[in-house]
């Protein structure tokens, strides 16, 4: 059957058998169609960056819906008759750009770009869907699919809420109406499309059947078709896909989405109907409209429950079906479909033929082996709110787009008027175990009982936590936390529903959950207009280019068709040798070109160039020892990217001896005492401090602070393209150092580095992942390149990045400390250790670590120690990563700073101000700040609200920073420039790399002040390994500045160069005469200059930090109030940049802090959290509700390149003021639950776990009053 639809107003048709059963729009829209405006990343639905518009006529109204949708999980043969739109049918520079695309762009809501799209069309999605007419709280709430990792949001949100019919945001004057038209064009030719840009596809020959049924009749013809024991699907929105993956085998794709039947709905008396098929958005929709009809009400805690359920494209296009038909298939997938209509008591309707249909229970349809029974309907009862009682609960790690810890639905029905005494009870919890789901004990003695008194109560929370009885199942959280969470929800319902003379005052915020209201922000900083455009606050250079996604990045790249497509072959044990490598099975599966391991590597088997960063070599393939779980072995080059995937797994790999004891973290290694795997590099002893004897009212104290790892999470893929030219390799790699990249393959294949050239547009995030780590990709996909002289892409799956990708060091401080009754420090010795993994190189222990860790406080050699240690385990070697050392530095004294505080008794600002160096700026700053912030008022405020409330705490936490900013590894940063006597336009090429920090628009702004232009003349190219040679990283925040310096540099020699000319013209010459004149007198207009060691010594940057949360002790969930931050940034060269960098940071740092939990199997070192399923970067509702930026005025930097400071990583450093919050706020809980007053042990990440088990909360304790 052919499939006809069409993409931004022009019709395709392609024939279903042309391409595998389980092609995806977004793999046809990138690589038949070349529209790389819809990217992809995790490839589940959970990060956004794949996101387009789909409309669809309605099987039963036949009214077109728009829909936003995940690509990457939309089948492409459930596109018939569907209109696609991405986002260059929205707008491009041929056509004019559409409102949301300029006003994102305008109000700076692009760093690295790469997830913009996908935010562009998830906005033009909603607005479409709505007609235009939506709110902002509708805005704020529709994007917990799309992550951004560098801008914290605030601006994104900005953006598209100024779009809303109730906003206040302040909209540029050039931003356009939203009811402007605009073309659509082809993006490939300008003109209108004639459907050519397809390539020819490969014919697929697994076997496998699509049938597209338009009835339930022809449903059944199709299920007809399936032969026993064929494995067989029924696909709707396939967003099922997300959480388990589909297996291989499945011969019959049927897709459900126009069967009229299954998409019915309708409103009875006594009953509520939705059909199988109907989308979670539709269905939420008829919520709405129930809950206005009497015995319906109910339906409104259903819309917000089912609000929670993963993010606006999954909704659009999941089904109630499909939700359900997961929770069939995997009993312990916590399904909110289920849990909600499981305590509703709903019933399904089946068919087991078109004429045969028969109504079940929700529990009896799940335990149903019958294999072609079709789904058809819910039944939902009316329940009067006279004599029902509904309520229901979802506690997530994040606040949006993340599978429940615990979900619960409980219904209560009333034996008398009074609403007291219970006829019978529904108390249903999920993700406990997988056969619980009714608590049995609970439901039968509620009946007849009053629900509210004491001894009722009483009764239930001695009986439910021996019934609960939750199963360990990692990387879930503990059955312990899962326990305690369920008797809190339960109790929640209780405390919310419960008279209001019958619940205790102090309890009664206990029963409502946490309602985040609208963010916003406010950002302050100085702009010198003399100096413009440095330091005016102008729009990103490649921002409009971003939004409209036709800014290039690595894997947008064309390339010839028999290009291959690469996957690793990975070891599944470690510690051991592997004998022998078995590829025979994986070069038989159809499709697989080659297998290459550490045998064909013609160089040497490193992917890192020897430098003192990186002094040991890492192998790119196992050859002796496994290192690591998921050590790569070698490489699959194939035609397709899912053919060598799924070929990887065939490599069979003999490993020579049994596995010995393997540390997958430094803590066993402290604990046993393994010295050969704790490296201290200073060996010499020191001096032990001189203290006096303990003085009355002085304090001694000691702690241990451990903060674990942090996964990068940049949102474009490690990504390279391997291109054979003439004699050498053309190789487009993400990567933040060419040179060491192009160094590391030279050396891997044996050849000269001349012949390894590099081109490097721009990043879609790096924060240190692609300074070294890139490397592996890069090396695998140059060596396939290399040896198949064909075309070789990479591009690693976000499974294969976290299992093979180091991450941030991870870090725990043994710290002692005596204070004065004053608080003034006597003594502070830190033991530190930082987790290297399996090699030594990036070592930040004392490179970034040791410089940081004074801080702005007055530590000294008369009462500071401190050592540091790194520790190998048997884990992927640690790398840097965004701010690197230097924020666990400054997060362990600060959090020492704080337990003096807290064990003195005294404000922890009166420690800070007492404790700051005598010659710090801190010492100005922090009374300043504290005053501005009106610190003292809003403490006492905390304090009156946590003596108020018993299970609702605020905390106040304050954290001050000296980032040491060490410029000793900027060796060298070239920059070309040049400038066009044609026109006078001027283009710049430069060594640093375009990461999303701005280094583009920055360099552009200096141009154009020293050459004294327009700054739409001035154009920045790609980096390069011919202009850009020997550069150095694009790390450590300085890069924008040395580059800037280089540039500057250059443009000075042309003036220089020029000068003569001017002078022969006189000042009346416009800058083109002058041009013209110059190119006719043989005048270089062509200039490089290199920006030198020592250029920019090592400086300081101050910041400081506020942060106010809110506390659930039931649940652990939390709201972040406000955050205030002064940075110093200098004279900031391009103030709308380093806001976002200083809000990008910090936002980072709070997911650092909060929600970012890697958890790996003890026994095997196999990581557990390696996809957006299980890993919670922060989403666009977790930032600060009130998020006010200032750059500290009139405090120019003397020895910064024009007397700015860096931005991109200090930020993030001020992240761990939440921690001391949470402190606050926890102390005042374990207070009130007549826990002895001591400090809690809280580190990154510090989750709701974290909280609640340390919050003293006793479930036998739970009472009303």
């Amino acid at each position: 059957m052919s499939i006809k639809f069409s993409v931004n107003g022009f019709p395709y048709e392609v024939q279903a058998e042309d391409f595998a059963p389980d092609t995806t729009l977004n793999s046809f829209l990138r690589e038949h169609l070349h529209l790389t405006a819809t990217k992809y990343m995790c490839l589940e639905g959970g990060c956004g960056s794949c996101v387009c518009v789909i409309r669809r006529r309605h099987p039963v109204t036949q009214d077109v819906q728009s829909r936003s949708a995940n690509s990457c999980l939309t089948p492409l043969n459930t596109c018939d008759d569907a209109e696609i739109v991405t986002d260059e049918g929205l707008g491009n520079q041929l056509s004019g750009y559409h409102p949301i695309q300029k006003r994102l762009a305008q109000l700076n809501g692009t760093q690295c770009g790469y997830c913009s799209p996908g935010f562009v069309m998830n906005m033009y999605g909603l607005l479409e869907q709505n007609r235009g007419q939506v709110t902002m709280s509708q805005v704020e709430d529709a994007f917990g699919g799309n992550i951004c990792r560098c801008t914290g949001y605030r601006p994104i949100l900005d953006a598209m809420k100024s779009f809303a019919v109730d906003s206040c945001i302040e909209v540029p004057a050039e931003c356009v109406d939203i009811e402007d038209s605009f073309e659509l064009l082809c993006p490939q030719t300008g003109q209108t499309c004639k459907g050519s840009c397809s390539r020819p596809p490969l014919r697929d020959q697994s076997g496998a059947h699509w049938y597209w049924p338009k009835s339930l009749a022809e449903l059944f013809s199709a299920l007809s078709q399936v032969r026993n024991g064929d494995l067989f699907i029924l696909v709707a929105g396939n967003t099922a896909h997300g959480v388990y993956r589909r297996p291989r085998g499945i011969r019959h794709f049927i897709d459900v989405i126009k069967v009229p039947e299954l998409r019915q709905h309708s409103i009875e008396m006594d009953h509520l109907f939705l059909g199988a098929n109907l989308p979670l958005t539709d269905a939420m929709d008829v919520f709405l409209q129930a809950a206005k009809r009497p015995g319906f009400e109910y339906c409104t805690q259903l819309w917000q429950h089912f609000n929670l359920i993963a993010n606006v494209p999954v909704r659009n296009n999941g089904t109630l079906a499909g939700n359900i038909s997961i929770k069939k298939q995997h009993s312990e997938f916590p399904s909110d479909v289920f849990i909600t209509f499981e305590a509703l008591d709903v019933n399904v309707l089946v068919y087991d033929n078109p004429s045969t249909q028969r109504v079940m229970t929700l529990l009896s349809y799940l335990s149903d082996t019958t294999s072609k029974l079709v789904l058809g309907g819910f039944i939902l009862k009316a329940y009067p709110k006279d004599r029902y009682l509904f309520g229901s609960y979802k506690i997530l790690p994040r606040a949006q787009n993340v599978h429940a810890y615990v979900n619960a639905g409980f219904l209560i029905e009333w034996q008398d008027i009074q609403r007291q005494i219970v006829r019978s009870a529904r108390i249903c919890f999920g993700n406990i175990r997988a056969d619980y789901v009714h608590d049995e004990q609970v439901e039968q003695l509620l009946a007849g009982r009053d629900l509210y008194d004491p001894a009722t109560v009483a009764q239930i929370f001695q009986q439910l936590p021996g019934s609960l009885q939750a199963e360990e199942r990692p990387p879930e959280a503990s059955p312990e936390y899962r326990q305690i969470l369920a008797c809190s929800l339960l109790y929640k319902f209780l405390l919310a529903t419960a008279p209001k003379e019958r619940v205790k005052e102090r309890y009664r915020t206990g029963g409502s959950l946490l309602q985040r209201p609208l963010s916003s922000g406010s950002q302050s900083f100085e702009t010198i207009k003399k100096n413009y455009p440095v330091t005016q606050p102008v729009q990103k250079l490649e921002g409009l280019i971003q939004c409209s996604g036709e800014a290039f990045y690595a894997n947008d790249l064309l390339t010839t068709s028999n290009a291959v497509y690469c996957a690793f072959v990975s070891a599944k044990r470690v510690g051991v040798t592997i004998e022998r490598i078995d590829p025979s099975a994986a070069l038989l599966y159809k499709g697989v070109v080659a297998f290459y391991g550490a045998k064909d590597i013609p160089g040497v088997n490193n992917i890192v160039t020897v430098t003192r960063e990186t002094p040991q070599a890492e192998e790119l393939f196992a050859a002796g020892r496994v290192k690591f779980y998921d050590q790569p072995v070698g490489v699959i080059a194939a035609l397709t990217q899912d053919a060598a995937l799924h070929a990887a797994t065939l490599v069979e790999i003999t490993y020579a001896r049994a596995q010995g004891r393997i540390y997958t973290n430094m803590s066993q290694v402290l604990a046993e005492k393994q010295s050969d795997r704790i490296f201290c590099s200073k060996k010499e002893e020191q001096e032990p401090l001189k203290l006096k004897t303990l003085a009355p009212g002085d304090v001694h104290g000691r702690g241990i602070f451990e903060m674990a790892s942090q996964y990068h999470f940049t949102m474009e893929p490690q990504t390279t393209i391997a291109v054979p030219v003439d004699n050498i390799l053309q190789v487009y790699a993400s990567t933040q150092w060419m040179d060491g990249t192009q160094g590391a393959i030279a050396h891997m294949l044996g050849v000269s580095v001349n012949s390894i050239q590099l081109q490097v547009r721009r990043l879609g995030g790096g924060f240190g992942c692609k300074v070294t780590r890139c490397n592996i990709v890069a090396c695998a996909a140059a060596l396939v390149a290399f040896k198949l002289k064909r075309p070789a892409r990479f591009v690693q799956t976000i499974e294969s990045m976290m299992e093979i990708t180091g991450k941030r060091w991870a870090c725990r401080s043994d710290y002692e400390f005596r204070v004065r009754a004053s608080g003034s420090i006597e003594m502070l010795t830190n033991n530190y250790y930082e987790d290297a993994g399996c090699s030594l190189n990036e070592n930040v222990v004392d490179f970034l670590t040791q410089p940081a860790l004074r801080n702005v406080y007055n530590l000294t050699e008369f009462n500071f120690r401190a050592t540091g240690s790194a520790i190998l385990t048997d884990a992927p070697s640690s790398t840097w990563c965004r701010a690197p050392g230097s924020a666990e530095g400054i997060a362990m004294t600060e959090t020492a700073i704080e337990h003096m505080a807290f064990a003195c008794q005294l404000d922890p600002a009166d420690v800070r101000l007492v404790n700051l160096q005598p010659d710090s700026k801190m010492v100005k700053l922090l009374p300043r700040f504290l005053a501005s912030t009106e610190y003292r008022k809003r403490r006492d405020q905390v304090n009156l609200f946590n003596a108020q409330n018993r299970w609702r705490k605020r905390g106040l936490g304050l954290s001050l920073m000296n980032f040491p900013l060490n410029t000793t590894i900027g060796y060298t940063y070239p920059a070309t420039v040049a400038i066009y006597h044609e026109d006078g336009s001027v283009v710049i090429s430069h060594g640093g790399i375009e990461i999303g920090q701005g280094i583009n628009t920055k360099a552009a702004q200096v141009a154009a002040f020293v050459l004294g232009v327009p700054l739409e003349k001035v154009r920045v190219e790609s980096s390069n390994t011919v202009n850009g040679a020997n550069a150095m990283i694009t790390a450590n925040s300085m890069t924008s500045e040395m580059v800037g310096l280089a540039v500057r540099k250059a443009c000075d020699t042309l003036n220089q160069r020029l000068a003569p000319v001017k002078k022969q013209l006189g000042a009346q010459a416009t800058w083109l005469q002058v041009l013209q004149a110059a190119y006719v007198q043989s005048v270089f207009l062509i200039a490089t200059e290199s920006y030198k060691l020592g250029e920019i010594p090592n400086y300081s940057i101050f910041g400081l930090s506020l942060t106010e949360l809110e506390l659930v002790i039931l649940t652990g969930n939390h709201l972040i109030r406000r955050v205030d931050i002064l940075e110093d940034a200098g004279e900031s060269l391009s103030p709308h940049i380093d806001v976002g960098q200083v809000e990008g940071a910090f936002v980072m740092g709070l997911g650092y802090y909060l929600t970012e939990l890697l958890v790996y199997d003890r026994q095997t070192g196999q990581i557990l959290t390696n996809r957006t399923w299980n890993y919670h970067p922060p989403g666009a509702k977790d930032i600060p509700i009130d998020f006010r930026i200032e750059l500290l005025q009139k405090s120019p930097n003397p020895v910064g390149f024009m007397r700015s400071k860096a931005t991109g990583e200090p930020a993030l450093c001020l992240a761990v003021g939440v921690l001391f919050a949470m402190q606050h706020a926890i102390q005042s809980a374990r207070k009130d639950a007549g826990l002895p007053r001591e400090w809690v042990r809280l580190g990154a990440p510090t989750t709701p776990e974290t909280v609640v088990l340390n919050s003293g909360t006793q479930v036998e304790t739970f009472t009303l009053n």
